[in-house]
């Protein structure tokens, strides 16, 4: 996925891979993307870099 739209429309729980050297790994949790190591949210580093490089789905979550 490469989209700031396609991001948006997964489930709370979903966690997602970003396809950079780093290969960061965030979840969706509240509606906000998460580090499972960082206290703050996510979501521009999420938006801009998978923009940039794309991410793919680790977990899909199955709550809706």
């Amino acid at each position: 996925m490469d989209s700031i739209a396609e991001l948006d429309a997964l489930p709370d729980g979903t966690e997602i891979e970003i396809q950079d050297r780093r290969g960061t790994r965030l979840f969706k949790g509240a509606g906000h993307w998460r580090s499972r190591q960082k206290a703050a949210t996510q979501n521009v580093y999420a938006y801009v870099n998978t923009r940039r490089w794309g991410a793919r789905v680790i977990e899909r979550s199955t709550d809706q």
